[in-house]
């Protein structure tokens, strides 16, 4: 489970997330994405990886809420998604 460290709406729908994930930050690569769950129940949703800061341990995405599972992660302040790279 990854942590929310911080969120932003760029525009109605869009939200900028970013998440802590340290070996994810570290590994990642250009046009990489990532599985993420909301809760342990919910569906599993790719998104694009947008930025690293592999000294923080965060990455960045953004979120475009369409669906019922974008909507429900735009809708989160600070939470803990399953995040797969």
């Amino acid at each position: 489970m990854h942590k929310i460290v911080s969120t932003i709406f760029l525009a109605e729908n869009i939200k900028k997330i970013e998440i802590e994930a340290p070996r994810i930050a570290k590994k990642r690569k250009a046009g990489q994405f990532i599985m993420i769950r909301v809760g342990q129940t919910g569906e599993r949703v790719p998104l694009t990886i947008a930025d690293s800061d592999p000294e923080k341990g965060t990455i960045t995405i953004i979120v475009q809420g369409m669906g019922k599972s974008t909507r429900e992660l735009n809708s989160k302040k600070r939470a803990t998604l399953s995040a797969i790279l």
